[in-house]
């Protein structure tokens, strides 16, 4: 089940990519960079949401135990793909890398970051009580 759901990340960059693409080409032309890039994260904690509930629909965790340790591994798959992609990739520097983690600058990313590590804990607790 783990390495399932460690394959199942694999779809998040792609949800990620869309969404970024989504962003650049229509609201991201309407409203300031930052808010943009607010608004976009929001929107990909939302999407991921629903992909999580529908994934969980197809191969329920079986503890809550299992659910943190796929939020725990899709969390660290999440930023060592940020950063290796960052400054490998794209040749940003650590600063740059950085700065998208500063919430107190507006930067939202660390609340994406959250849900990629709480969703299937989440999703879990809400299925198992409902």
């Amino acid at each position: 089940m783990i390495l399932r759901y460690s394959l199942a990340w694999l779809p998040m960059v792609l949800m990620a990519i869309l969404n970024g693409t989504l962003r650049q080409f229509t609201y991201g032309k309407a409203m300031s960079e930052m808010h943009a890039h607010q608004l976009s994260s929001v929107t990909l904690i939302l999407i991921f949401g629903v992909y999580v509930w529908l994934l969980s629909s197809r191969w329920p965790l079986h503890s809550l135990g299992q659910a943190t340790l796929v939020g725990l591994i899709w969390l660290v798959l999440t930023v060592l793909f940020e950063f290796v992609m960052g400054r490998y990739i794209s040749h940003l520097s650590w600063e740059q890398l950085l700065q998208a983690y500063n919430i107190f600058a507006g930067n939202l990313w660390p609340l994406v970051l959250m849900a990629v590590m709480v969703l299937p804990a989440l999703v879990f607790w809400i299925r198992r009580t409902a």
